[in-house]
């Protein structure tokens, strides 16, 4: 598949999602969250979704071992690539890795894995990190010709939400956010933004439903308040920016590739489904949504943030999340990912249909799996059912990660056997896929015909 840089040297693909819960200061304050033991796993397997960055002559390493019917589904479709992989959990003749080697960055694994290490030692490889982590920089020190990538202070430094705001009031444009260092701070101004409605409390480094907390009434920000008061009591710093809600009609999402020669190169805009204040799929913008962008100076906007972006130092993958109000208003920023991200896989995945003149959406079904499934299973029955999308013009569902599915089932059976643990519960997963269709009503049948093939095989979908 086409991607952005010239592909002579052949490259590897890895990484770690999740990356802003390693760039976050440990001595800072965070915001109550629900526990999820499940999600934590699921995460760690999603560097699968890597894949449409990979020409036939690179390596996507991955944290487990794909499943090989899905690889052999994948190069099927024309995404060619050659796969490796730091664990397979189906291999019983190895015990279970401990929970802090197998949550580990990739980087690190990727140094202890001496079969790995034999591969960059003979061939001339070039590095394509998901993110920039400290891991990351670690590993690029060791190893010292895999490209070109910025510091990571500088990474650090332009994904942080302050960043994103303060960037605003440099290129001249209405800036929403206000910065707090102390709870009080936090009771002040949220006391101030109450007066008109509900605001956004957000983490530097929050992340889609993670770190950043709707709050409506006074009643709530006094429980933020104690639970943030006590945490300071213990020596943490509170650091949040508060946002006012603002009355949005559409999400969306530019992307750019920012050249070390400070060239930048426009990739794609992305509309974003979002569930509430939680990521939901992406899906490339239409004609109308671009022409409309391009009238209202927002490409200019962002060019300016792209200079000045290059001018501190970044370069590389950046993705800017933006909206329309309901008043028709446009905010350019609402937050930067200087790194890889779902609606830049959805563009890449996007390549691979445009000789169809097909665009697919990008989005996931959280999933409870039945004792005995295996992702194989699922794919016999979307074939069955005429819902497998099989490329060459044709429509349908393609699944494209598979140990986001498998990795708390797999852990779970192989937990009981060992008599690590008694209780199976209905483990938990996550089908993330790309719905090939002709238009948004299409589209919505497929998903429907999809959640029929689930419940069929006694698979249960949370959302």
């Amino acid at each position: 598949m086409s991607r952005i840089e010239a592909a002579v040297i052949p490259r590897i693909v890895m990484g770690t999602f999740d990356p802003e819960t390693r760039w976050r200061d440990p001595d800072l304050a965070k915001l109550p969250a629900m526990p999820d033991k499940d999600r934590e796993s699921i995460v760690l397997c999603m560097d699968e979704l890597l894949f449409p960055f990979c020409g036939p002559d690179d390596i996507l390493y991955t944290r487990c071992k794909i499943d090989q019917k899905l690889y052999e589904y994948l190069n099927g479709l024309g995404f060619t690539f050659r796969s490796r992989y730091h664990f397979d959990l189906n291999d019983e003749k190895r015990s279970l890795p401990e929970p802090d080697i197998f949550k580990q960055c990739m980087f690190s694994l990727a140094s202890d894995n001496q079969q790995f290490e034999e591969i960059l030692t003979h061939n001339e490889t070039q590095l394509s990190p998901y993110a920039i982590t400290a891991d990351t920089e670690e590993y690029l020190r060791a190893k010292g010709s895999l490209g070109s990538l910025p510091d990571l202070e500088t990474v650090k430094r332009v994904n942080s939400k302050f960043y994103s705001n303060r960037l605003l009031n440099r290129i001249g444009e209405k800036c929403y956010g206000t910065e707090v260092n102390s709870v009080v701070e936090v009771q002040a101004v949220g006391n101030t933004l109450l007066k008109r409605g509900a605001y956004l409390l957000k983490d530097p480094f929050g992340v889609s439903g993670k770190g950043n907390m709707l709050i409506e009434n006074e009643a709530m920000q006094r429980r933020i308040a104690e639970h943030l008061d006590k945490q300071e009591t213990r020596g943490l710093r509170s650091q949040f920016l508060l946002e006012p809600l603002l009355r949005k009609e559409i999400d969306f999402s530019s992307h750019w590739f920012i050249h070390k020669s400070g060239e930048r190169e426009f990739i794609s805009v992305q509309r974003m489904i979002n569930q509430q204040q939680n990521y939901g799929g992406s899906i490339r913008a239409d004609e109308a949504l671009l022409l409309l962008l391009e009238s209202a100076g927002y490409f200019d906007t962002i060019e300016k943030a792209l200079r000045v972006l290059f001018e501190d130092g970044y370069h590389g993958f950046v993705c800017f999340d933006s909206m329309i109000l309901e008043n028709g208003d446009i905010v350019p920023i609402v937050e930067i990912n200087a790194r890889k991200s779902m609606g830049l896989i959805n563009a890449y995945l996007d390549k691979g249909w445009k000789t169809y003149g097909h665009g697919g959406l990008l989005t996931f079904l959280s999933l409870g799996l039945p004792e005995g499934f295996t992702f194989g299973k699922l794919l016999d029955a979307l074939h069955v059912s005429g819902l497998l999308f099989k490329g060459q013009g044709e429509y349908g569902i393609m699944p494209i990660s598979s140990n986001t599915v498998m990795v708390n089932d797999i852990l779970t059976s192989r937990r009981i056997a060992e008599g690590i643990q008694s209780h199976r519960g209905m483990p938990k997963g996550r089908l993330y896929i790309s719905v090939v269709g002709r238009d948004d009503e299409h589209r919505n049948e497929l998903i429907v015909s999809l959640r029929q093939v689930l419940a069929d095989l006694s698979i249960k979908v949370y959302n």
